[in-house]
């Protein structure tokens, strides 16, 4: 979610507000959406995954619409209300059988979202759920306010497949590039080292995924969301299932998250 949530790797980003010329001025990085406000946001992935001998390549997307309805703003977070309003997977056939499974468990979907300051988040699993007992996701934003040209780095997570619960660590580097439209535009890029051991996941297996991320954001200071988000991981994994055949693949996913105006 950015500016809304679609269930996948959601991504926040606001900058406060700032006085000094634009090459030296520092920004403060926090989420502060306004109450009463709605908002609505397409997000698209697109997965290549490559993998066994002789090596068989499949492909997909999926493209997901949301809106999260900005509930309350109390001293140091925000409570929303997202929803999924629609998921379309391409091509709809056998092989994709798990970007299926997933549009059914995300269409319709209504969790409320705890947001603070610094980005992390709570996930809760229903409408009413208390904060803390559902899915929890870290800060992606500096402690202290930066320049540009400034960096600041953050351990995060991200999917390793189209749907499941399976999850590779990352440490990401950000930087904020440049201040446009005096100051009201922000623009930030990362990168990071995805690496992830199996061994973790139970069940007898073994092996290592790793891989890099790459990305941008568009921050519009004035409204207080992200507006724009690219992001492409790619990872190799060289997984031993317990009693099963070994498994080597690579898989490149690239998403994108945009704001929708004047839906």
């Amino acid at each position: 979610m950015i500016r809304g949530v679609g269930g996948l790797l959601p991504l926040f980003l606001v900058c406060g507000l700032a006085g000094a010329p634009l090459l030296a001025q520092t920004v403060t990085l926090k989420i502060a959406p306004p109450a009463g406000d709605t908002l609505r946001m397409q997000l698209e992935q697109r997965f290549e995954m490559e993998s066994g001998d002789p090596p068989e390549t499949m492909s997909g997307e999926m493209r997901v619409w949301t809106r999260a309805i900005v509930l309350q703003r109390a001293h140091g977070y925000t409570d929303l209300l997202s929803v999924t309003d629609s998921v379309r997977v391409f091509p709809s056939n056998v092989a994709l059988r798990p970007l299926r499974e997933a549009q059914r468990a995300l269409e319709g979907r209504t969790v409320r979202l705890r947001v603070d300051e610094s980005g992390g988040m709570n996930v809760g699993a229903g409408s009413g759920e208390v904060f803390g007992v559902g899915t929890q996701m870290p800060s992606m934003l500096p402690s202290h306010p930066v320049a540009v040209g400034h960096t600041w780095v953050r351990d995060m997570r991200v999917p390793l497949s189209t749907s499941g619960p399976s999850t590779a660590d990352v440490r990401t580097t950000f930087r904020l590039d440049s201040l446009a439209g005096r100051g009201a535009v922000a623009y930030v890029s990362f990168h990071g080292a995805v690496t992830h051991d199996h061994a973790q996941d139970g069940a007898g297996t073994v092996g290592k995924t790793f891989g890099t991320i790459e990305g941008t954001m568009q921050v519009d200071r004035r409204l207080g969301w992200i507006t724009d988000s690219q992001m492409v991981v790619s990872v190799v994994s060289d997984v031993h299932p317990l009693g099963r055949p070994p498994i080597h693949a690579r898989m490149r996913i690239v998403q994108s998250l945009m704001e929708l105006v004047g839906n």
